[in-house]
């Protein structure tokens, strides 16, 4: 770790922030009788004095023995209060009700104030841990519950649900992890930085940010160059973020489409110096892939035979090895090993959760770039017409498969098809590389 932390600088690990508590207001009324007037509750939550006033002696308050009958909480009423009068019964329930009143506040105070101090970590692989953090650093997320603390890898982390944060920041999580970047975007821009007052709730808000604007910028739907300044301002302010190693991902991912592949595989490096066969494995196969971008494929093949390697050291990085086997049949393929190569896709396009609509787009690209190197247009066609139709919100995928579909349909006569590829394209991705090469023609032609 001290490798790592020497990569990207000094930290400031604390981040126990602080959490503001909060009181729910209660309400509540008494049983009554089948005979008894209705006392239900006025449109403020406050119990009517009048109907009150006219419950029968007979009447079971519900601090009378039956637990069925307990006060519950109405987080939209006001604290319960007795009339400024008390009522005629008020000597025979009185201090019982008080103590009711008394144990409900301490308990909802207690429970109110638990529950918005409590982190969830969500898993990649499944399963929420909840708990108190208590420490954050680039590589780790220290959870205490029970008085027991346990350190969660960030390699591990999908997201963290913190206590007290906004209520826009979850679902833009779940949006960015959706693929749905434009709608996280408008999640996050609601959020007041000001009323934030918790250090790890603001580096997740302006992780998010990144994240998305990072996503639109590869897929040519912002700029990508001031993606990168936002990469390179978030690494520099957030040290002790456990999203550190993803930032940097996303800056090398930047400084490949803009074409700055050794500053890239530099970035790609450090995540190696974490000393994790996770991030091993992730430094490779995005290295490989920047040489891929440089047509140097038999340097991509000793990357991703590396990345192979770490994957098969513990079940984190083995999460990968499907990734860096896709990898190394594309490179294979254009070194003209194609018929293994395609056969090797078909098998990953087998084994992948058809949840994982990254790798499907990618594999079917894939495989159609396998096809057009034997000349095979219409089975290409539809291998690129899987990520148009079923993968379409993986968008850097979809702008790839857009330009090909474009080129496609014009070799099999079909040119009011490619006219509409070439529309798609210029429209929804219009500064990708795929809309800027020479031979796509100008919308309308």
């Amino acid at each position: 770790m001290e490798n790592f932390l020497a990569a990207i600088g000094p930290l400031a690990i604390d981040n126990t922030g602080k959490n503001k508590m909060q009181i729910y207001l209660l309400s509540f009324r008494p049983k009554q009788n089948a005979s008894a007037p209705s006392n239900e509750a006025s449109p403020s939550g406050v119990l009517d004095r009048n109907a009150l006033d006219a419950l029968p002696a007979s009447s079971t308050y519900p601090s009378q023995a039956n637990p069925a009958e307990c006060p519950k909480a109405n987080s939209q009423g006001p604290l319960f209060r007795l009339p400024a009068t008390p009522p005629r019964h008020a000597a025979i329930v009185g201090k019982p009700l008080c103590m009711v009143v008394l144990l409900l506040l301490l308990t909802v105070y207690s429970t109110a104030t638990s529950a918005q101090g409590i982190d969830r970590i969500r898993r990649r692989g499944g399963g929420t841990e909840s708990g108190k953090i208590t420490n954050i650093s680039p590589l780790a997320v220290t959870l205490s519950k029970g008085g027991v603390e346990n350190k969660v890898l960030a390699e591990e982390i999908r997201t963290i649900d913190f206590g007290n944060e906004p209520e826009d920041l979850r679902p833009a999580r779940l949006a960015a992890n959706a693929g749905r970047f434009e709608d996280a975007l408008k999640h996050l821009n609601k959020i007041a930085r000001d009323d934030i007052d918790r250090e790890a709730i603001l580096q997740d808000l302006d992780y998010w940010k990144l994240f998305c604007n990072s996503q639109l910028a590869l897929a040519g739907q912002e700029s990508l160059s001031q993606a990168s300044e936002e990469a390179s301002s978030f690494l520099s302010s957030n040290r002790s973020s456990y999203h550190v190693p993803a930032a940097i991902q996303l800056k090398g991912n930047l400084l490949t489409a803009l074409g700055q592949h050794e500053a890239a595989r530099k970035h790609y490096a450090k995540l190696e110096k974490a000393n994790s066969p996770y991030y091993t494995a992730r430094a490779a196969i995005l290295t490989g892939m920047s040489w891929q971008q440089q047509d140097n494929h038999q340097a991509a093949i000793k990357e991703f035979d590396r990345a192979l390697e770490a994957t098969q050291k513990n079940q984190t990085a083995q999460t990968q090895s499907l990734e860096a086997t896709l990898q190394m049949a594309i490179s294979r393929s254009a070194t003209g090993n194609v018929t293994k190569a395609t056969d090797s896709v078909k098998e990953i396009i087998d084994a992948t959760d058809s949840k994982d609509s990254k790798l499907l787009a990618r594999a079917y690209n894939a495989l159609g770039d396998c096809y057009l190197q034997i000349e095979q247009a219409k089975a290409a066609r539809d291998a690129f017409l899987h990520v148009d139709v079923l993968f379409n919100s993986e968008k850097t995928e979809h702008a790839k498969a857009l330009y090909e579909l474009s080129q496609l349909w014009n070799q099999l006569g079909q040119e009011d098809r490619a006219r509409d590829a070439r529309q798609q394209l210029q429209k929804k991705y219009p500064t990708s590389r795929w809309a800027q090469k020479n031979d796509v023609s100008p919308v309308g032609n």
